[in-house]
C-alpha cells in the first residue's frame, strides 16, 4: 500500500494582552488560511481564534500565543496562555458564555492540555467538510 504524504505547515504569534488583539487574531487566521488555500474553512476557525483569544482576554492578565498547524486537510488551531485556570462550558445567555459553546459546535473535536507554565485551549477542522458557519 502506497503511504501518502500530507503537507505539513505550523505559524505562531504572540498576541498582546489588549482587548484588540481578538481582531489581529481574526486577520492572522484568515490571512494564513487563505495562503494556505483552506479558505473554506477561514470563517469558521476565524470565529473559533477570536473567542479562544477572547476567553484569555476577559478571564486573564496573560498574553495569547496564536498557532497554526496545517497537516493534509486537517486544521490544528491553538491559544496558548500562563494561566492554570481552566476555561468552563458556560450555558450562553444575553450576558454571554457562548464561546466554547461556538468552539464545540464549528470545529471537529477540541480540548484543553495543561502544562507546567499553563494550558492549550486547541481544536481541530477538517478542511475537507462544508463549513458549519455556512448557510
Amino acid at each position: 500500500m502506497e503511504q501518502r504524504s500530507h503537507p505539513v505547515a505550523e505559524v505562531s504569534t504572540s498576541l498582546p494582552a489588549v482587548l484588540s488583539s481578538q481582531s489581529t487574531a481574526r486577520r492572522f487566521v484568515g490571512d494564513t488560511l487563505r495562503a494556505w488555500g483552506l479558505g473554506s474553512v477561514a470563517e469558521d476557525a476565524v470565529q473559533i481564534a477570536s473567542e479562544l483569544v477572547a476567553n484569555v482576554l476577559r478571564h486573564t492578565v496573560y498574553k495569547p500565543i496564536l498557532r497554526l498547524r496545517r497537516t493534509g486537510p486537517r486544521l490544528r488551531l491553538e491559544v496558548e496562555d500562563s494561566s492554570s485556570l481552566l476555561p468552563v462550558r458556560k450555558e450562553g445567555g444575553p450576558s454571554g458564555g457562548w464561546g466554547l459553546t461556538l468552539v464545540d459546535q464549528l470545529s471537529d473535536s477540541w480540548g484543553v492540555r495543561t502544562h507546567p507554565a499553563g494550558k492549550v485551549v486547541w481544536c481541530e477542522i477538517d478542511s475537507e467538510r462544508a463549513p458549519v458557519g455556512a448557510y
